[in-house]
């Protein structure tokens, strides 16, 4: 059985959570298929080991392990920029004052609820679902204002003539 469901239940983890941690995963969830449902005859266990690898991989995205590892390579792209490795010049700090008043003039500009779904989001670290229940909107309403408002201020900054400068990374 290991086998025959181990490419299947493979690929199904790996569009769920990446390939970092999937067979993991999906060994997981034989051995808990086996200890919890050891009685039950092999056709009946394929459903059972889907419902609980889904339920492994939603815990595992849960975890924060996922978001700490991101946030982890994110520092690492960014080091050269962070704790002052190097100090601004000039020239970099005006361009980057202009990029800031362009981002702001465009946030000013947005809807109220699309301004309040991205700051949710981007600065409080809220979920689709967490923002729709505090504006009183479905959770696809949300994901369309963060998209539009991300949409206004990028056009705002290509528009401004600005040089891309590390906005790009």
């Amino acid at each position: 059985m290991y086998r025959s469901l181990h490419t299947e239940l493979l690929r199904f983890a790996r569009l769920r959570i990446g390939a970092a941690d999937a067979e993991d995963l999906v060994q997981e969830a034989f051995i808990s298929a086996k200890r919890a449902y050891a009685d039950k005859p092999t056709e009946e266990l394929r459903p059972l080991l889907y419902t609980i690898l889904r339920n492994l991989t939603r815990d595992y995205l849960k975890s924060g392990y996922v978001r700490h590892r991101r946030q982890s390579t994110d520092i690492g792209d960014e080091e050269d920029r962070l704790a002052c490795r190097r100090t601004l010049n000039p020239e970099q700090q005006l361009m980057d004052s202009q990029i800031l008043v362009v981002a702001q003039a465009a946030l000013g500009k947005l809807k109220p609820r699309q301004r309040e779904a991205l700051e949710l989001h981007r600065l409080e670290g809220l979920t689709h679902n967490a923002i729709a229940e505090r504006l009183g909107v479905s959770p696809r309403t949300v994901r369309s204002d963060i998209a539009n408002a991300l949409g206004a201020v990028s056009k705002a900054l290509l528009k401004s003539g600005l040089p891309r400068n590390d906005r790009a990374k």
